[in-house]
């Protein structure tokens, strides 16, 4: 199990936070991660495009975490993606 800090959530845009979910739910697990979007979208007015306009952001974000080397390579492949 892997728990998600809230702490700071109400600090910045939403739409980042909901995204940095979504990646680390990714990370581990793509169908959760799917699910929390599309429930997540299902019960607010953002949409998943609305969302994803982080990706970059986030993606270059958790550069500077400690991440496993195979995180580093599937951020890579993500990051990629974005730009």
């Amino acid at each position: 199990m892997k728990v998600i800090d809230w702490v700071d959530a109400s600090s910045g845009d939403i739409r980042a936070d909901v995204f940095r979910t979504y990646l680390l739910y990714a990370q581990s697990h793509i169908e959760l991660a799917e699910m929390y979007l599309q429930i997540y979208c299902n019960n607010t007015d953002l949409t998943r495009g609305e969302i994803f306009q982080w990706a970059p952001i986030i993606n270059t974000a958790r550069f500077s975490e400690k991440v496993s080397s195979q995180n580093e390579v599937d951020l890579s492949r993500l990051l990629n993606q974005y730009l």
